[in-house]
């Protein structure tokens, strides 16, 4: 599929199979930013990089660039100040993907390549080409009865990895144990991050 179109038709969410690609690739340069934070993680997660992958700060001249919001950088600045970073450095340990080896935080190369994993595919069901039909055979899946489409693209992937995993060889190829670690974030826990930040859900939905 050509994704440089205008190509809204092909995604259930309104937006062009190009943008869905960008914000993927962001959530992974997220994922890779904020495990270098004692490097240059801070400022690449806060300044981004310039045209020629070069990491920005407060005092790049890509500020001066008289299209960008003139209270850009002020925000930007002021989350970079004020962001407790230990609190995500202690997060990502919680979360396995740090661990200390003589006494060293060194990265868990298994948990790590699953998280990668998990933002390359959560959002791949909203290529509605992709979307699944409940098979006879499975005769219902959270709500959807044998020969239905599951049109929700996180229901969607969550049959996908329970029934088809062989159909995304990157989470087939992992161990069990972090297959099992993607299926329980994504099919079990039922927990929406975006309905929570954005308001979009009332407690009992996202609880």
């Amino acid at each position: 599929t050509d994704i440089d179109g205008d190509d809204k038709d092909l995604t259930s969410s309104g937006r062009t199979a190009d943008d869905e690609y960008q914000r993927t690739i962001g959530a992974l340069f997220a994922v890779f930013w904020i495990m270098r934070l004692d490097i240059d993680g801070k400022d690449s997660f806060c300044y981004g990089m310039d045209e020629n992958w070069k990491i920005r700060d407060s005092s790049s001249t890509s500020w001066s660039d008289t299209h960008r919001d003139p209270e850009e950088l002020t925000k930007r600045m002021a989350f970079h100040e004020r962001t407790d970073w230990r609190a995500i450095q202690q997060l990502l340990m919680s979360a396995g993907l740090f661990q200390w080896q003589d006494s060293k935080r060194v990265h868990d190369e298994g948990r790590t390549l699953a998280m990668l994993i998990m933002m390359a595919i959560h959002d791949i069901m909203k290529m509605t080409p992709l979307l699944p039909t409940v098979a006879k055979a499975v005769k219902e899946f959270c709500g959807y009865k044998a020969g239905d489409v599951v049109n929700d693209h996180d229901v969607a992937l969550s049959y996908v990895l329970t029934h088809h995993p062989q159909l995304l060889p990157s989470y087939q190829g992992l161990p069990k144990p972090q297959q099992d670690s993607i299926r329980f974030a994504h099919c079990k826990m039922e927990y929406n991050m975006g309905w929570l930040v954005q308001a979009e859900g009332p407690p009992g939905a996202l609880f």
